[in-house]
């Protein structure tokens, strides 16, 4: 039976001893190797008082007599207070929720702090933080404690933000990567493992000895917690970076740390580096070496999006590259980065094939400009030389006017081919998007058109003015061929006017007008009611307007001509309206 006996109080000793040597080896490994971590100095406060109260404990189950028991049992409570108070403190700082910084979470235990300081000297006369104390042989000699009304009120109350703390870290849980769910698991089963010991203790007789056996709770706790952070490294796992790296992304992201380790990724990012879940964390450069010397971190004032190519799932993708500080929250930042990698491989196989379309239009324009033009330009030689051999010919004067009707009849073809080349070329090389734009005087540009263009006696009146974001090169050939457009099929003194409308702006005349069975062709290539028109003016007009993102269409309403509206870009009025006067 005194075998037993001894055999259960080494047993209580032992395990509080094993607490208490935990606590060191974690605490000095805090110290010398995650004392920059953030929530890693209150961690550390947590082991103190933890030891603390493992220690006081301990003496309370040696042969110290009544008094000496009760005095380590006095400050083994006080130090559970403190102890539960670092934990709230730590947790709140990890998970960045600043729940520590809450008047109401500061004023309960600072409140218990003061009230338990001023009644544990004097509780033998009111009994307000222990009601009960009695020495008793069975199973082993030791000192049972009941708890007092004011005791057990700071007890529970607190449990509450304690609780919340641990609600805190299953939040965090729930929303982590799996990587990182077994260290917080971990750590939530061993906070847990002190409540749990202590209401056991309390309100029932499962337990042998009439205390609470919360301190037994510190050695799961401890221990549950050395594996964390020697195992899985729950200090380089930031929820502040989780809640930053959503999970279901499905471009690759990374999270670096301020020594420039990758600790955090999301489940994208193990298809482009298969390894990184069995080495995080690890060096940034030997982790992803490739996106290593792409980015910068922390990335620099001049630093911009950065673009690269790897391999996702075997297959070669193009991403550009993002890095944003991640944050705690308003007042502090973390020094760590996300990294993230937006796919833009179709937008770069669309750039390929347009930069690919565009070196063939080149091509074809080249051919056009070199090939045609010299073919035409011998026959034009050749049809002089013929011309003037055929005034050396003695043949009637009738058939040599023939002749020289036929030779300028070949003249206005090669005439109108030079014509259709000159139009061709506007289009494949001015057809191309526009990347830069400037703001334009729409009245000015208007006038400017004007006067690149044979106008004899037509008019031009510009309604009123606007500012556009416009090429104006291409503005201009806009206007140009709008304009010829006007005088190849009106009358000599046909009038032009230009104005703004809501969203854009048109071009209108008082010649004949469209007719209405060919309004929906008078923007193809190559029609035209003109013997001597090349078809390609308003389809010039239409590819202008739309490298700049604008709408051309034929106003099918208006009854006095022909009136073109331009639709589909923004611009600022200009005040009062501007005339032109007409051209001599």
């Amino acid at each position: 039976m005194a075998e037993s006996r001894v055999g259960l109080w080494a047993i209580y000793v032992g395990v509080l001893v094993v607490t208490a040597v935990t606590q060191t080896a974690v605490g000095y490994w805090v110290y010398t190797r995650q004392w920059d971590r953030d929530g890693a100095r209150w961690f550390l406060l947590m082991l103190g008082t933890g030891l603390a109260w493992a220690l006081t404990i301990v003496v309370f189950l040696l042969p110290v007599g009544p008094a000496g028991r009760r005095v380590s049992y006095v400050l083994g409570a006080f130090s559970a207070i403190l102890t539960v108070g670092a934990f709230v403190v730590f947790v709140s700082t990890y998970t960045g929720n600043d729940l520590h910084r809450k008047r109401a979470v500061q004023g309960l235990f600072g409140a218990a702090v003061v009230v338990y300081l001023v009644l544990a000297p004097t509780n033998g006369s009111h009994q307000l933080l222990f009601a009960h104390f009695e020495m008793v042989a069975e199973p082993f000699p030791y000192l049972v404690v009941e708890r007092g009304p004011v005791f057990a009120a700071i007890i529970v109350l607190i449990q509450v933000p304690a609780a919340y703390g641990i609600y805190l870290m299953v939040n965090h849980l729930l929303a982590t990567r799996r990587q990182s769910s077994v260290q917080l698991t971990l750590f939530i089963i061993g906070a847990l493992s002190i409540m749990t010991l202590d209401a056991i203790s309390q309100y029932t007789s499962a337990l042998p000895l009439r205390f609470s056996h919360a301190a037994f709770g510190l050695l799961p706790f401890y221990l549950l917690t050395a594996v964390s952070l020697f195992r899985f490294g729950l200090l380089d796992v930031k929820p502040v970076a989780r809640n930053t790296v959503i999970e279901d992304l499905r471009d690759p992201m990374l999270v670096v740390d301020d020594r420039r380790r990758v600790v955090d990724f999301n489940e994208a990012a193990t298809h482009v580096w298969p390894g990184v879940a069995e080495e995080v964390p690890a060096a940034f450069e030997r982790v992803c070496p490739a996106l290593c010397e792409t980015v910068t971190v922390p990335p620099g004032a001049e630093d911009t999006t950065q673009q690269l190519s790897l391999t996702y799932d075997g297959q070669d993708r193009h991403y550009s590259i993002t890095v944003s500080a991640v944050s705690k929250g308003s007042r502090e930042e973390t020094g760590w980065y996300s990294i993230l990698l937006r796919d833009i491989t179709e937008l770069e196989q669309s750039r390929w094939q347009l930069r690919k379309q565009n070196e063939r239009l080149d091509q074809v324009a080249s051919t056009i400009s070199h090939d045609l033009r010299n073919p035409i330009s011998v026959t034009t030689g050749r049809l002089e030389l013929i011309e003037t051999r055929i005034d050396a010919l003695d043949i009637e004067a009738t058939e040599r006017e023939q002749l020289h009707d036929e030779i300028e009849s070949v003249e206005d073809a090669t005439d109108r081919m030079e014509d259709i080349i000159d139009d061709i070329l506007t289009i494949a090389r001015e057809g191309k998007t526009v990347d830069e734009t400037e703001p334009v005087a729409l009245a000015a540009t208007a006038r400017d058109a004007w006067a690149n263009v044979d106008t004899d006696d037509a008019t031009l009146t510009v309604a009123d003015d606007r500012r556009l974001q416009a090429d104006r090169s291409k503005l201009l050939t806009i206007f140009e061929n709008c304009f010829r457009n006007a005088l190849d099929h009106g009358p000599a003194d046909v009038t032009v006017e230009v104005g703004p409308t809501v969203d854009g702006f048109y071009v209108a005349d008082d010649g004949p007008g469209i007719p209405e069975e060919h309004a929906d062709d008078v923007f193809e290539y190559g029609y035209t009611t003109s013997d001597g028109g090349t078809g390609l003016g308003l389809s010039i007009v239409k590819t202008m307007a739309e490298s700049h993102g604008w709408t051309v269409t034929l106003d099918r309403e208006y009854e006095r001509g022909t009136r073109l509206v331009f639709t589909g870009f923004d611009g600022e009025w200009w005040s009062g309206p501007a005339m032109a006067e007409p051209s001599d």
